[in-house]
């Protein structure tokens, strides 16, 4: 007898918002199996430890959990060894390369699109700068592994039979760089937040795991040092150790690494604003704080252009500069937030019709 479906996706190695979204689709598919490139079991929730899950031989490298990602170039091979011959259904939810997998003819595809690889395309300069700041003259090398990564890209790009994009933003992302239409977007669900909607607030901005290239923690924390305002930064991530090492000393600056569930709500719920200095695909932590109320302060870009009404919910600065954060950040302060509007708002990106949604275009 087959097993049916099954979910294939890049990283176990932490509870960030690919694998939150997971957990939603193990609520509509729970007798699923999850394929993964690498991860840990201590680091997954007890829902996805349920599933029976098969990783990749890149999982078996020894303190792979520090160096998986220099191993980018053995992730395309490692993706098409696995073997779904006894699946009728695949999904894969993919940030990078999970949606290459290579399926049977009778078995149908859906790729759930977090991101097309960033560093491949439109964030390549960031992250090859990142590597040639640390590796030097690996930047070269870096540079001829992703070109061969954006070929194999436009043609595995092609092997979903539906792609179905996380936002817009990624949605357009997708079809320019892989010159192939994307017909379907629906939003990640986000947990809803049942507690207080407090009027007093803490004098203090929080900021959730803007430790990737792509988040912005460096300039997040140059604004933070240079204005003087208290921020705290919950989550981890791979410049974590960096940036506290370059800010350590900046009293106004906490970093409160993982944290509860209970207590991300906590804190959330009780600071002045949320600040999001990065280009996210989504974005769930800037919607977890405005379900709190909270108004949040976001650079113009990104998936964050579909969720947040300037004005009303919160504000966005156009230029990554202190200067021009700063007279953002002023007005922000003096603005008379309806924290119970942006609450009530925020609530509709916690439909219940995920589950609706997704079945809908499977069966379609």
């Amino acid at each position: 007898m087959k097993n049916r479906v099954a979910f294939v996706t890049e990283s176990l190695f932490s509870m960030g918002g690919a694998n939150r979204v997971l957990e939603k689709f193990l609520d509509i598919y729970p007798q699923a199996d999850i394929y993964a490139l690498f991860g840990s079991k201590k680091d997954i929730s007890s829902k996805i430890n349920k599933a029976k899950i098969c990783f990749s031989f890149l999982n078996k490298i020894p303190f792979i959990k520090k160096s998986y990602r220099y191993t980018y170039s053995l992730w395309p091979f490692a993706i098409e060894q696995f073997d779904f011959s006894n699946y009728d259904l695949l999904i894969s939810l993919s940030s990078s390369v999970a949606h290459g997998v290579i399926t049977p003819v009778y078995c149908k595809h859906i790729c759930y699109l977090h991101s097309p690889m960033r560093y491949a395309w439109d964030m390549k300069d960031v992250y090859t700068r990142r590597v040639g700041e640390k590796f030097g003259i690996f930047k070269f090398i870096f540079s001829i592994i992703l070109n061969k990564m954006r070929i194999w890209d436009t043609s595995a790009c092609n092997r979903p039979d539906t792609i179905i994009a996380n936002s817009i933003f990624t949605k357009d992302r997708a079809q320019k760089y892989w010159g192939r239409e994307i017909g379907h977007v629906v939003y990640p669900p986000v947990d809803n937040y049942t507690g207080e909607i407090f009027t007093e607030r803490g004098k203090y901005f929080v900021s959730g795991a803007p430790f990737e290239p792509n988040k912005g923690g460096d300039f997040l924390l140059e604004c933070a040092s240079k204005l003087g305002f208290n921020l705290k930064i919950i989550g981890i991530g791979s410049m974590e150790k960096k940036l506290k090492r370059k800010y350590r000393k900046y009293k106004n600056i906490q970093f409160l690494g993982k944290i509860s569930d209970e207590e991300k709500w906590k804190l959330l719920s009780k600071a002045s604003g949320y600040v999001q200095c990065g280009v996210e695909d989504f974005g769930i932590f800037p919607i977890e704080a405005m379900l709190c109320g909270t108004p949040v302060l976001a650079y113009r870009g990104g998936g964050i252009l579909e969720s947040l009404v300037e004005g009303s919910t919160g504000l966005f600065f156009d230029v990554m500069e202190v200067d021009e954060f700063e007279k953002v950040f002023k007005r922000f302060g003096k603005e008379k937030w309806d924290y119970e509007k942006i609450s009530k708002y925020a609530k509709k990106f916690c439909k219940k019709d995920f589950k609706e949604k997704i079945l809908r275009i499977v069966n379609n």
